[in-house]
């Protein structure tokens, strides 16, 4: 798609500029990621490894699963230590780290299950995608024909466009996202992120004409299983937004679409051209990390400020590629899980 360039003179609007506490760190590109090396790994020291084996033992030998397993059933004190940090890399840093270490071939899928959800319950807290399943974790795989819900792409080999997840059951998206691979697939898959700060100063360089529209409001058609039977089909938030002091950013272009139809209220021209244009931009291969997750990999980002994609990968058993998704919100930052907080930020 050609971008226009800006007239002479026109600069962006300063309604929609960038907050001025923003974090600069997360200004990054392919080309400042490749200047950090491996600054975006982080490997699990052999006491967390020892302690994790042995929250695995004792799941084994009192049958639990991911669905019943308990914090004090999960303890990783050795991990404990490191968490602050890797909470400040996802909250003022780049935005995501690559976690290893776990040896995934010596695990049984459900003993997979419960070591991701031990490791993300350090970062935040888990919180359910699903009203009557998928409430702890969602496998991500082909599911094939059992999938027709057309915004579930996580359910099929199918190329995944950038996104943040919008956890439409509640009245705020998480903050965490974590994605544990327990098969990797035979080609393709490879996960990409791409960073919301540096999508947006490349949108207000080249087209900051487009800056309003992608600070207005959309309907977002909400997955099946993600809607409450009695708040309709949809969820309405803007795509950028800065009340928060700090650039966020809300997408899904499978679920905009829909979403504003089924709200009586098609994109217009100036706002499908936004759309084209942002979703350009952040396809570009040099604004992105892209990482083939391997066994025992977690790969934890800050849904807020990162878009995450996947490229397309073989159907069926011969793409095999499972992952396990974990929303989380912080509990360290802002009103945390406590009710009375939380009702006096969002519902006073």
């Amino acid at each position: 798609m050609a971008l226009r360039n800006r007239s002479e003179g026109q600069g962006p609007d300063t309604r929609f500029a960038l907050p001025a506490g923003d974090p600069p760190a997360r200004n990054w590109n392919k080309r400042t990621l490749e200047r950090d090396g491996s600054a975006h790994r982080y490997k699990l020291t052999a006491p967390a490894l020892e302690q994790i084996g042995a929250a695995i033992d004792f799941a084994r030998a009192n049958g639990l699963t991911a669905e019943t397993v308990e914090q004090e059933d999960f303890r990783i004190p050795a991990f404990a230590g490191d968490v602050p940090r890797l909470r400040k890399r996802l909250d003022t840093g780049r935005g995501f780290a690559v976690i290893s270490g776990v040896d995934a071939a010596t695990l049984s899928e459900t003993e997979a299950e419960i070591v991701a959800w031990g490791l993300c319950n350090y970062l935040g807290r888990p919180i359910r995608q699903g009203i009557d399943h998928d409430r702890r974790f969602f496998t991500v795989t082909d599911k094939g024909a059992a999938n027709t819900d057309p915004t579930r792409i996580g359910a099929s080999p199918q190329r995944s466009r950038k996104h943040t997840d919008n956890g439409c059951l509640e009245p705020r998206p998480p903050d965490y996202l974590g994605l544990f691979c327990v098969r990797s697939a035979s080609e393709g898959g490879d996960s990409t992120i791409v960073s919301a700060r540096t999508v947006f100063d490349t949108v207000a360089s080249e087209r900051p004409d487009i800056l309003p529209p992608l600070f207005k409001s959309y309907h977002f058609r909400a997955p099946r299983a993600h809607a409450w039977p009695s708040r309709g089909p949809t969820v309405q938030k803007p795509i950028f937004d800065t009340r928060s002091g700090e650039l966020r950013i809300h997408y899904a272009r499978v679920m905009i679409e829909p979403g504003m139809e089924m709200a009586g209220k098609p994109l217009t021209e100036e706002e499908r051209d936004a759309l084209d244009c942002l979703d350009e931009i952040i396809e570009r291969p040099d604004l992105n990390f892209r990482h083939v997750l391997q066994p025992g990999e977690l790969l934890v980002l800050n849904n807020r400020v990162l878009l995450h994609g996947r490229e397309a990968f073989p159907p069926g058993a011969s793409g095999g590629r499972t992952l396990k998704r974990f929303w989380m919100w912080r509990r360290h930052a802002g009103p945390g899980d406590d009710p009375v907080a939380l009702d006096l930020e969002e519902l006073a």
